[in-house]
């Protein structure tokens, strides 16, 4: 398994959450250590290097706040992953997608992209999968792209349909290269966009 941390990618959010908390380690420490070395020089907390290590903790506790939110979400099963890619042929598909608006969170284990189709799953009993669908078709429609979308809570149901997908020939959508993302393809772009509103 690859190191680099790429969204859409299987294993992202359990990785993501581990970077997260070591940067959370390095970016704390850094001002302690100023903090107790400036004391023990001074023998006195009351000098400049306690101001400089407790302005020093702000990026740190920043952090901390972005380890808080990967924690709470997980990569998504094996099985389901090894399914979905068996099943996708050469469609794209995105996996652990945390899609984010202003009201809620949105956790979406897998989403498929055909044409002006997206297809997802999500374990996620919690989630409204008629928001969900209606944020990323939003989103989608804000940068100038149609698509279909739905989110299925049922993973037969989003394997059956993935299936469907990848059996026919994907929907030919009239395309002009976009000046934001030259050289891809639209769904290569449909992907980009997706993991643009991901966290």
């Amino acid at each position: 398994m690859s190191t680099k941390l790429e969204k859409g990618t299987y294993g992202y959010l359990n990785r993501n959450k581990i970077s997260a908390w070591k940067k959370s380690l390095l970016m704390l420490s850094v001002p302690i250590i100023i903090f107790l070395a400036a004391w023990t020089v001074s023998k006195t907390r009351n000098n400049v290097m306690t101001v400089v290590a407790i302005v020093g903790c702000l990026p740190g506790c920043n952090q901390i706040v972005r380890a808080i939110m990967a924690s709470r979400y997980h990569s998504i099963d094996r099985s389901l992953y090894e399914e979905t890619e068996k099943a996708r042929g050469d469609r794209l598909a995105l996996y652990e997608n945390v899609f984010t608006s202003y009201e809620q969170t949105y956790y979406v284990d897998c989403a498929v992209i055909s044409g002006r189709d997206i297809v997802g799953y999500s374990s996620d009993e919690r989630m409204d999968a008629g928001k969900a669908q209606e944020h990323i078709r939003g989103i989608l429609k804000n940068n100038s792209y149609k698509q279909n979308v739905k989110i299925f809570k049922d993973r037969k149901a989003f394997l059956d349909r993935v299936r469907t997908l990848s059996a026919g020939e994907p929907e030919k959508v009239p395309f002009r290269e976009d000046e934001r993302c030259p050289h891809l393809t639209r769904d290569e772009v449909i992907r980009y966009l997706l993991m643009s509103i991901s966290l």
